[in-house]
């Protein structure tokens, strides 16, 4: 008798999760915001209208990701759960979120050194490279364990944009630019995998259900 390998019943949540390209559309669309009002930032004059912008859109951005979150689930509950049915997300542990918190830590302090021991000028040039290190590894991360090679072409498509916008940008513009493209790019995946998956599951397929 067959065995059931449990770390691969522990990992359909998650790969079920991502089955529908919705986190990664809502993904794209919220970091093509994020670096379209970094970006947006730069141009705005250096009087009161430079306080007012910074004291209304950090704020709007992280409720942008609250709202992401919110908006996410809601889709599925219309779209993907009436159609594939609904499977309980699996919260993650105490262990894995100590590991998370972490390698955050550790991340934060790695940029905190960079910023504290290195001129401004060196730490706008290396941050934009940092940062595209980070995301690659963590799409490969995400890619590997749920066995999602969408995610492991996320990862290329990280450093092929990382390379290209070095050529034509550099600092902070350039990590702006990263995500604006990195989010259209996300946005396109998961327009590519709803439409695929609303083809595959039509309602009538959950009438009866």
């Amino acid at each position: 008798m067959a065995h059931p390998d449990l770390d691969e019943l522990a990992r359909r949540p998650a790969r079920y999760w991502n089955i529908d390209g919705l986190p990664e559309l809502i993904m794209g669309l919220l970091w093509m915001a994020w670096g379209g009002a970094w970006l947006v930032s730069q141009s705005v004059p250096r009087d009161w209208r430079w306080t007012a912008y910074w004291l209304l859109v950090p704020p709007a951005l992280a409720l942008g990701g609250v709202a992401g979150g919110w908006a996410t689930r809601r889709l599925k509950a219309r779209i993907t759960f009436p159609r594939a049915g609904y499977v309980q997300w699996r919260q993650p542990d105490a262990r894995s979120r100590i590991l998370v918190g972490a390698g955050i830590v550790v991340v934060a302090g790695a940029l905190a050194l960079l910023v504290l021991t290195g001129p401004v000028r060196s730490v706008e040039q290396k941050a934009p490279a940092v940062i595209s290190v980070i995301l690659s590894l963590s799409f490969v991360a995400v890619g590997l364990r749920q066995r999602a090679p969408h995610f492991l072409a996320l990862a290329a498509v990280v450093v092929a944009l990382a390379l290209a916008i070095g050529t034509v940008a550099s600092g902070w513009e350039s990590m702006n630019w990263l995500f604006v493209a990195l989010g259209a790019a996300c946005a396109l995946v998961g327009t590519v995998r709803l439409t695929l998956f609303l083809r595959a599951h039509p309602p009538s397929l959950a009438e009866g259900l």
